[in-house]
């Protein structure tokens, strides 16, 4: 008697209020200065969990992974490249960011996805060879 209740009260569906996660996991590939996917994608308002492993066995120097806005990608680029791929920590240029990390570690950040479109991201230590997009949708 219950059962038609439920199905017109949405059972088994989410609240509204709350927020969907997503894992995102992600590696350097290798010891390539690459990242491997270069391409993520999440939905929009998500509360992403991003896993970030230095895959390197060989290559000693440190990777991160760092979210920002198309629009602010090249001078974000030249200012790491300037400053040895030192990140200020309240630079509004960075939407998110993981630690640096040595080779076999993996370190992690959580963010609220932003709405839809297409963010860069690169590794502050080579900013213009470990670039990828992050997609987010609807």
């Amino acid at each position: 008697m219950l059962a038609p209740l439920w199905i017109l009260l949405g059972c088994g569906r989410r609240p509204a209020s709350e927020r969907q996660v997503v894992d995102l996991y992600i590696a350097s590939d290798g010891d390539f200065i690459a990242f491997k996917p270069d391409t993520l994608t999440c939905p929009t308002g998500a509360l992403v969990r991003l896993t970030f492993h230095h895959a390197g066995r060989l290559v000693t120097v440190r990777h991160n992974w760092l979210l920002t806005r198309a629009d602010q990608l090249e001078a974000l680029s030249k200012d790491f490249a300037a400053n040895d791929g030192v990140l200020s920590k309240d630079d509004p240029r960075v939407l998110a960011a993981t630690p640096m990390c040595d080779k076999g570690e993996t370190v992690m950040v959580q963010f609220i996805a932003p709405s839809p479109g297409n963010y860069p991201f690169l590794c502050s230590t080579h900013p213009e060879d470990m670039r990828g997009i992050l997609h987010v949708t609807k």
